[in-house]
């Protein structure tokens, strides 16, 4: 099982570094290589996971529909955009448990905090959004949740799972946010280059908690 582990691992590793080769430079092979990480990571969990948990299944195959929307800029942006959408409700799904452990005034507080977050960074970026500024609002409430879960699930049992979990999805938001200055305020190659790395770390991460979570069982 190990040695299989590994093998997935290395070659999502490669697939991932491959297409940073190709950003900005070769579309059609940046995309075969971003499906080929995917599809590697799929490997990955089903091969070391005796019991499937089908909303993660569902957040790997809305990631591979993301990237293949979202690699051709603006012709596909509002597809991939709410690809995105979906992907952060099938997290929040998957960490849904926080609503059952979790008082109310717990619950409260932190998604306040959340919430204003993402306002201040609404009000940064909103002069640049124009007609997909209701999209980047569904986006920011969903990512808010999203990450509002995870952090209450890992303060309510501080286990690797959960840590990983988290983890992961403070990268997928921080790279959101790069995206996002990159797209709209001040485009720059290094940027991009940044936020890929951030979203498979992330996306990796994420992986990874979902197998422990499965080994415990």
């Amino acid at each position: 099982m190990k040695s299989i582990t590994n093998k997935y691992s290395t070659l999502y590793f490669i697939a991932s570094l491959l297409s940073l080769f190709f950003i900005d430079n070769d579309a059609m092979i940046e995309l075969v290589l971003k499906l080929l990480s995917l599809i590697f990571l799929s490997f990955l969990y089903l091969s070391t996971s005796k019991e499937i948990n089908y909303w993660y299944v569902l957040v790997l195959l809305c990631s591979i529909a993301s990237d293949a929307s979202l690699i051709f800029d603006s012709d596909l942006l509002m597809l991939g955009t709410g690809l995105l959408i979906a992907n952060r409700v099938l997290y929040i799904i998957i960490s849904r448990r926080a609503l059952f452990r979790t008082n109310l005034k717990t619950l409260v507080f932190y998604f306040t905090v959340c919430l204003l977050v993402f306002v201040v960074i609404y009000v940064i970026l909103k002069p640049y959004l124009q007609e997909i500024s209701y999209i980047f609002i569904s986006l920011g409430i969903t990512s808010a949740i999203m990450i509002l879960f995870a952090f209450l699930n890992y303060l309510n049992k501080m286990n690797t799972q959960n840590k990983l979990f988290l983890f992961g999805l403070f990268l997928i938001i921080t790279g959101d946010i790069l995206m996002a200055f990159n797209k709209f305020l001040d485009y720059n190659m290094a940027y991009v280059l940044i936020y890929t790395i951030i979203y498979y770390i992330a996306r990796y991460l994420i992986c990874e908690s979902m197998i422990v979570n499965k080994l415990k069982k």
